[in-house]
């Protein structure tokens, strides 16, 4: 009888864990593209390739090997993890922390014509396309 309750038990929590993971997690369509706001785009996680439209608001990258491309302009796009890609037509600020990263835009709105760019690691860059 004990066998039985502690498999019961350990049956629920196995798949209470999976639920809250499973809730916890962003949802996707089936091409990978994740959910955003109106004004903020968040991707987490590896190997994504994901197109976005956004006029004004941030951009936040984390992982690794994320290509994401963005048709409009960004206040601020933030890239931490390795070899992760952003393409954008038009971005002001950029902070990007990790190895390898790389940020490419078309045009900034600061008077320089290029973002402000805060780079913490090794390889990372910010290119005008």
């Amino acid at each position: 009888m004990k066998s039985i309750t502690a498999t019961a038990i350990l049956a629920i929590l196995f798949l209470g864990t999976g639920k809250a993971f499973s809730q916890s997690r962003k949802s996707e369509t089936t091409k990978g593209t994740e959910q955003s706001s109106d004004k903020k785009i968040e991707v987490e996680g590896v190997g994504h390739k994901l197109n976005y439209t956004l006029n004004g608001g941030t951009v936040e990258v984390s992982g690794g090997d994320n290509t994401v491309t963005i048709k409009g302009n960004a206040k601020k796009i933030s890239v931490s993890g390795t070899g992760n890609k952003v393409y954008i037509d038009r971005v002001d600020k950029v902070a990007i922390e990790g190895g390898n990263n790389t940020v490419y835009y078309k045009t900034a709105g600061t008077k320089s014509g290029k973002p402000d760019a805060s780079l913490t690691g090794v390889g990372n860059k910010v290119v005008k396309q």
